[in-house]
């Protein structure tokens, strides 16, 4: 990456960057089946590389050096030697400049094999992330870069992103828990940036997950740049928890080993702002966070719906004043019955269904019912309400963690379900941590051309058709999503029972994605065809209409009378006029 092209790549990233990411997990005694769950929506700009490409595994030279690079997100989000085959310069990235390093630290002996998005997804050992974009009191930018410091810096020296974190963490560890402290350690000793004047705001969260437990990782930067200061909890085994773009890490409890990993600095900076009085309660939320962005309830409400769907008997506000100084909702709660991923997608397919905020509902919704809420950049001053499910996502996964046993190999124990867009648009397909290779059908998602073969384009122009008429042709988008998913939990029992070869494995993947991604092309082509004209044109022709409910809201009775009555003279006249006489020939 040239120092030019990197300077532009700082400044779109630093405007653009909307990362607003939902994260859910779930510990192994709250699943059906033992397994642990972690999930990830990627919620960017149209930028955003939404590529999944597969990182193999490699031994490394004694003293050999990691190079480390700026990660902007934005496509080609890297590109060179350093991550694989799959990420070297090629057809689809013509154009685009190779990467070059913005600094090194000691490599390891041996790195593991794991399939990257933005962040690391899983890696070989089923250790796997989910991240959102937090708002934090402190923020830098990052090594060598001018763009986005704080005030009294001119160039930034902090090496660490947490995208780079991530995979790091992929590379380096076979547990939640070293993931956990690797990253706090990188951090602290590297420095972590997050630029302050982005949208999203310059912390972060990941949820870091293996087969036995999962971790909350909150981080921002140090008051110095060249730091970090961040806190890890444990989820309860038996309890699920959400993440919606705003730390969740409440009171902390240094004496808690078992259940709390902390940066050494966390209590002295807080304690040396005058923000925290020591033998008080430390509350990591309110020190630290810089609160919702984007507008109130943008946080609040999808953690207050998280746990409501995992939890309909517990009754939470809907409303508060400040979740950041006052807590409302709880780190984590126990679910009323035991989930599985199938519910994990729902969740990330939700849009306040059933409740009072339903996006199907009201004028907002459009004639036909579409839980969409678009961009705008009018001078009318406003804000939509923001679901869990979101149009501008550009991939969510579903991590399902389980230890390998005499009936479930190493390779196909723990799987992420990727979707390759908005979740409730997108169809989830299987990828074993096992899956030494890139999946086509993934790699495939530059955002600045439509491209056949991409599973990425296919999935937006599902959604783009389902404008024309969400409420008719949702129900067979979401019927064929159900399909598939099927066919792949199918497909993982069937490669798990015959103990397939990773010849096999790659093969059978390749083929479900391939299919998913045939399935989706001529779906769009299926929905354009069978409600042509607002009508099922397929079935009856008969035009569809709209609904009595946003008649009345849209101004439909008060658009153009009748057409008057034709009823004056002529031809309805009072004096009939005299016949006219015969002709007399």
């Amino acid at each position: 990456m040239t120092l030019r092209y990197l300077a532009a790549v700082l400044f779109l990233a630093s405007l653009d960057g909307v990362h607003a990411c939902t994260v859910f997990a779930v510990g192994k005694k709250a699943t059906k089946d033992g397994s642990v769950l972690v999930s990830h929506s990627d919620d960017g700009d149209p930028h955003n590389d939404a590529r999944l490409i597969h990182v193999p595994a490699a031994d490394h030279p004694a003293g050999a050096q990691r190079p480390i690079f700026y990660t902007p997100e934005s496509f080609p989000r890297y590109l060179g030697s350093a991550m694989g085959p799959d990420y070297m310069p090629s057809s689809e990235t013509t154009g685009y400049p190779v990467y070059e390093p913005i600094g090194y630290i000691d490599q390891v002996k041996h790195t593991f094999g794991y399939q990257s998005s933005s962040y690391g997804v899983i890696n070989e050992h089923g250790v796997a992330v989910g991240e959102s974009t937090c708002g934090a009191v402190f923020g830098t930018c990052g090594k060598n870069s001018t763009v986005g410091c704080e005030p009294g810096r001119k160039v930034g020296e902090a090496l660490m992103s947490i995208d780079t974190l991530s995979y790091l963490a992929m590379e380096r560890t076979t547990s939640s828990r070293a993931a956990v402290e690797l990253m706090g350690s990188l951090a602290t000793k590297y420095g972590f940036y997050g630029p302050p004047d982005s949208f999203e705001g310059s912390g972060e969260s990941l949820v870091v997950a293996d087969p036995d437990e999962a971790w909350a990782f909150q981080i921002l930067s140090d008051p110095t740049g060249t730091s970090a200061i961040w806190a890890a909890q444990r989820l309860p085994d038996d309890h699920m928890t959400v993440v919606a773009n705003m730390y969740t890490i409440r009171e902390v409890d240094a004496s808690d080993k078992a259940n709390f990993i902390l940066s050494p600095n966390l209590f002295d900076v807080a304690k040396s702002k005058k923000w925290w009085k020591e033998g008080t309660p430390f509350d990591f939320t309110k020190m630290y966070s810089g609160g919702e962005y984007a507008h109130k309830y943008y946080s609040g409400r999808r953690m207050w719906r998280g746990f409501q769907m995992a939890k309909p008997s517990l009754s939470l506000p809907a409303d508060y004043e400040d979740i950041r100084y006052k807590k409302v909702y709880p780190w984590s709660v126990q679910p009323d019955r035991k989930v599985d991923h199938h519910d994990v997608m729902s969740w990330h397919r939700d849009w306040y269904a059933g409740t009072q905020f339903d996006m199907t509902k009201g004028v907002q919704a459009g004639p036909f019912g579409s839980p969409d809420r678009f961009s705008t950049d009018s001078k009318v001053k406003g804000s939509w309400e923001r679901s869990i499910a979101l149009y501008r996502t550009n991939a969510v996964y579903v991590q399902k963690l389980q230890h390998p046993s005499a009936d479930v190999p190493p390779g196909l124990a723990s799987v992420a379900w990727y979707g390759a867009g908005p979740a409730h648009y997108a169809v989830f397909v299987p990828v074993p941590s096992g899956f030494g290779a890139t999946v086509k059908a993934l790699k495939l998602a530059n955002p600045m051309k439509f491209e056949t073969s991409s599973m990425n384009w296919a999935t937006r122009r599902i959604m783009d058709v389902c404008q024309v008429n969400f409420k008719a042709m949702h129900e067979t988008v979401h019927a064929s999503q159900l399909d598939l998913e099927k066919e792949g939990d199918v497909l993982i029992e069937r490669l798990r029972s015959s103990k397939s070869s990773a010849a096999v494995l790659q093969l059978a993947i390749q083929e479900h994605a391939n299919k998913a991604l045939a399935t989706w092309e001529a779906l769009s082509q299926q929905l354009l065809f069978s409600y042509s004209d607002n009508s099922r044109f397929a079935e009856n022709w008969k035009a569809m209409g709209y609904s009595d409910e946003w008649l009345e809201q849209s101004g439909y009775k008060d658009g153009p009378p009748p057409a008057p009555k034709e009823d004056k003279c002529p031809p309805k006249c009072d004096d009939e006029p005299e016949p006219m006489p015969a002709t007399v020939v």
